[in-house]
């Protein structure tokens, strides 16, 4: 069940309040980080301010944050956006964010009890009145299935400013050839300009994580239009090509994907230029969007080619 509601209380001057400590506020609620939800607080406030600066949020903009914790970019947001939906999974933290936004005085966060997962982006979107930026400090367990719902609900996003593991920050913005390029790399290049933003330090977090994090910054091409079955064929795709990416290109799709057989592989990687023994992560997004073209083309008829 989501539940949200609005915090409602007067707009004062709070620019000057210092961040309370994640450990303290925790401890004076009688909550215990959760290691299951991937649970690690930013504790800086200096490294808060950095991150909300780099999302470049104008006073005319919505903010959708994921996992709001005990507010640390939250109310940075806040200060600067026309409002902010603060999703929160964890219902035991909703006390604790409800009165960190009262102490700061801001009247325009919105609380989200709720998943991210779960969230209805496109009615977030139709109250807005615009595309959303979004924020977040994402637990390494789930980051990866909330970036492809980011990919596949990018028509309501303008840009993603998110924090993440620096194993996981390395591979969205791995290039082809390096050998962190992976299946997330390519569904980003596809759709979106990556550039990795700031590191933060692993002390500066409740409880310390064993690594430091990045932050990175994702900028939606709305030239790319949202096509279900377009993205769900490309997804398939690039997933069978890194399945088993020491395999070549066409011995894993032929491999991964057998209904077709290994001639007609072997067309749709001639006709789109690429050369079967290359290896899934020397591929860029443009090189699987040419399969794809020519796999409907020609696996959808079965169409063996002419001796």
């Amino acid at each position: 069940m989501i539940s949200c509601f609005f915090i409602q209380t007067r707009d004062t001057q709070t620019s000057d309040l210092a961040m309370s400590s994640p450990r303290s506020m925790l401890l004076n609620h009688g909550i215990r980080p959760k290691q299951s939800l991937g649970q690690n607080f930013l504790c800086d406030p200096q490294a808060a301010e950095a991150i909300v600066r780099h999302a470049r949020i104008r006073p005319t903009e919505t903010v959708m944050e994921i996992g709001s914790g005990t507010g640390a970019l939250t109310i940075p947001a806040a200060r600067t956006a026309a409002a902010v939906y603060a999703v929160e999974t964890d219902g035991r933290l909703m006390a604790l964010l409800s009165e960190t936004i009262r102490e700061n005085g801001l009247a325009n966060v919105m609380i989200i009890n709720s998943s991210f997962m779960d969230v209805d982006l496109s009615t977030l979107h139709e109250k807005a009145k615009q595309r959303l930026v979004v924020l977040g400090n994402l637990p390494y367990y789930i980051s990866s299935q909330i970036l492809i719902r980011l990919v596949r609900n990018r028509r309501y996003i303008d840009r993603a400013i998110l924090m993440f593991q620096q194993e996981l920050a390395d591979r969205i913005t791995a290039v082809p050839g390096n050998r962190d390029y992976g299946r997330l790399s390519v569904l980003l290049r596809y759709c979106a300009a990556v550039k990795p933003l700031m590191r933060v330090r692993k002390e500066l977090f409740f409880p310390r994580p064993k690594v430091a994090s990045a932050v990175v910054g994702i900028t939606f091409d709305q030239s790319v239009e949202t096509d279900e079955r377009q993205d769900d064929l490309l997804f398939d795709i690039i997933k069978t090509a890194f399945a088993k990416r020491r395999k070549t290109i066409r011995n894993a799709l032929t491999s991964g994907k057998p209904e077709i057989s290994a001639a007609i592989w072997d067309r749709i990687l001639e006709q789109a230029g690429i050369s079967g023994g290359e290896r899934a992560e020397a591929l860029d997004a443009s090189n699987y969007l040419d399969i794809c073209r020519y796999y409907k083309e020609l696996a959808a008829n079965r169409t063996e080619p002419k001796k």
